[in-house]
């Protein structure tokens, strides 16, 4: 599983670290909300199988960032905290949580407990793909890897339809760098490569061929990565 962990207590942290049980999960640790932010608001989060978060952090709090996230995302998410009551968990749960942890905690358990709802929810119905995505006035085959439109096409490469497929599938959200490397070339970002740079320039001039407004359908989000805006 990766991870995603928002604690601000260093011991605590540490201590997940150390004594998670499961060797082969990564953990991801922050300690305060700003460190998140850029991944709390944009489709990284998705990269993550689940998330843990306290609710007392030194530069916000733990139920605004559950609400952040369930906008965009259902992924299984467990809330912690030193202090809380039967209603303030209940609350929290109501407001999106999937579980409630009591410090101080067994990490054990919260692996367990991580585990039951990441297993849960592989376990639903998985939405069918969609091969046939719209850009603009372009239309995307995925399977074929084709643009189209007014009868013209143009092929794509696999590493094109893939940044095509993730950006579509986050339309009017940020899609980070970092994101888009492991989603496109299945590799970790590096600041010093420009190769995802290159594959949006080169899909950019592709739109503008096949339909010149489509071209501006891939926005940069400037210190951050791409995002796809809709005409």
């Amino acid at each position: 599983m990766n991870i995603l962990v928002i604690e601000d207590d260093p011991l605590v942290a540490e201590t997940i670290r150390i004594t998670w049980p499961v060797s082969t999960d990564r953990l991801r640790i922050l300690s305060t909300y700003k460190q998140a932010a850029h991944i709390v608001h944009s489709c990284e989060i998705d990269y993550f199988d689940g998330i843990v978060i306290d609710i007392n952090l030194p530069d916000g709090n733990g139920i605004e960032i559950l609400r952040a996230i369930r906008r965009n995302t259902n992924v299984p998410l467990i809330l912690i905290s030193g202090a809380g009551t039967g209603d303030s968990r209940a609350d929290a749960i109501d407001l999106g949580a999937d579980d409630y942890m009591m410090k101080p905690f067994h990490i054990r358990e919260l692996q367990a407990r991580m585990s039951r709802l990441v297993t849960h929810r592989s376990e639903r119905p998985v939405e069918k793909r969609k091969d046939l995505v719209s850009f603009g006035h372009v239309i995307c085959d995925l399977q074929r890897r084709v643009l189209a439109c007014s009868g013209s096409e143009m092929r794509l490469t696999d590493a094109e339809a893939r940044i095509i497929e993730a950006l579509y599938k986050n339309k009017n959200r940020n899609c980070s760098k970092s994101f888009l490397y492991k989603i496109a070339f299945f590799r970790e970002f590096d600041p010093y490569d420009k190769t995802l740079d290159v594959y949006v320039s080169r899909l950019r001039k592709k739109l503008k061929q096949l339909s010149e407004e489509s071209g501006s359908c891939i926005q940069t989000v400037r210190g951050s990565g791409y995002r796809y805006s809709e005409l």
